[in-house]
């Protein structure tokens, strides 16, 4: 199972990814649907649910704010 670490732009999602990959995390940037269930048009960061809790600190640590967090296939459309 995947999860979508919700951040607040496009520049921090983009940051996350780095600093994911220089912790060898494997993410990828995403602007799923199952985002608005938390914020209406933000962009996240998909992982694999078991790497989720630490790459939430990892992010905190480094001053990235974390939205919340979502299941990649958690859908909200029609």
């Amino acid at each position: 199972m995947e999860r979508i670490l919700v951040l607040t732009s496009v520049t921090y999602a983009m940051k996350a990814k780095e600093l994911l990959q220089k912790e060898r995390i494997p993410s990828s940037l995403t602007r799923e649907s199952a985002i608005r269930a938390i914020r209406s048009c933000g962009y996240g960061v998909k992982l694999d649910a078991e790497d989720a809790p630490r790459a939430e600190v990892i992010l905190s640590r480094a001053g990235i704010r974390v939205l919340g967090i979502t299941d990649a296939s958690a859908r909200k459309d029609g």
